[in-house]
C-alpha cells in the first residue's frame, strides 16, 4: 500500500480546483466544495499498488487526482474479468459506499497517483447536504451500466486469448506487478491457465507462445514476466 494518508490544505494541493472540475460535484457551490475539500484525505500511491481489493468491507469513496488507477472485476470462478481505466477526474468506491456491500472490483495505480479519499461518514452526510451529487452519481451509474451491458455481451463471445490476457492481468494484479517488467511468481501451469479459463491446454500454449514470440510477456518456468502492459491490455 501507499504512505499513511494525511491531511492537507486545499489551497497549497490544488484539491479544491481538482474537484471542481469534476463532472461528479457539478453545480455544487464553490462554498460547499470549499468545506468539502477539507474533508478529503489525500496520499500517494506507487505504480502496481493496490488500493481496494474485491471483497474487502471498507466503504470510503475515492477520487484520483494525478495519475491513473485499473479496476478489475472478477466472476467467483475467477474466469471473467471486466477490465475499466481511470484517469484524473475520476472517482471509485461509490457502490460499496452507497449500499454498505463489499467492495465489487479490485482497484490498483498504473502509474505513480495522488489519491483523495473521503470517508464513509462524510460521504453519506454531504449526500445529505448536496443532493446533486447523489444525481450526478446516478448520471454517471447510467452511463456506466450502457457500457458494461456491451462488455458483458463481448466477454460471453470472448476467444481464448483474451481469457489468457485477462487471467495474467488479473494475476499480475493480485500480486501488485501490473507493471512494466513486473513478474507474475509462482504463475500456473499452462494445464491450470486452461482450467481458468475454460479451454484445453494446447490452446492455452499457442497463446502464451504468441505473446511470448511478439515481446509482451516472457514465460519461464512457474514464472510470467509481463514487458508490456499496454499490450496485454489491448483488446479487454
Amino acid at each position: 500500500m501507499s504512505t499513511a494518508p494525511r491531511r492537507m490544505a486545499a489551497s497549497a494541493t490544488g484539491l479544491l480546483a481538482a474537484l471542481g472540475d469534476m463532472p461528479l460535484f457539478s453545480g455544487v457551490p464553490e462554498e460547499s466544495l470549499l468545506k468539502l475539500a477539507d474533508d478529503f484525505q489525500e496520499f500517494s500511491v506507487l505504480e502496481g499498488r493496490i488500493i481496494v481489493e474485491q471483497g474487502e468491507e471498507s466503504r470510503d469513496f475515492y477520487v484520483v487526482l494525478s495519475g491513473g488507477v485499473i479496476g478489475l472485476l472478477i466472476t467467483e470462478g475467477g474466469r471473467q474479468v471486466s477490465f475499466t481505466e481511470m484517469g484524473a477526474g475520476r472517482y471509485f468506491g461509490e457502490l460499496s459506499a452507497l449500499d454498505g456491500s463489499p467492495r465489487s472490483i479490485t482497484v490498483s495505480a498504473s502509474e505513480r497517483s495522488r489519491i483523495a479519499r473521503l470517508n464513509n461518514d462524510a460521504f453519506q452526510d454531504w449526500l445529505e447536504r448536496e443532493p446533486r451529487i447523489l444525481r450526478n452519481i446516478a448520471i454517471d451509474l447510467a452511463a456506466r451500466t450502457r457500457v458494461l451491458n456491451e462488455r458483458v455481451i463481448g466477454l460471453i463471445v470472448h476467444d481464448v486469448e483474451t481469457r489468457v490476457r485477462m487471467l495474467l492481468v488479473r494475476l499480475a494484479q493480485e500480486r501488485e506487478q501490473l507493471i512494466p517488467e513486473g513478474v507474475i511468481h509462482p504463475a500456473p501451469t499452462h494445464e491450470q491457465m486452461a482450467t481458468y479459463v475454460g479451454a484445453n491446454r494446447e490452446a492455452v500454449s499457442r497463446v502464451v507462445a504468441r505473446l511470448s514470440k511478439e515481446g509482451v510477456i516472457t514465460s519461464k518456468r512457474q514464472k510470467v514476466i509481463i514487458h508490456r502492459v499496454g499490450d496485454l491490455l489491448e483488446g479487454l
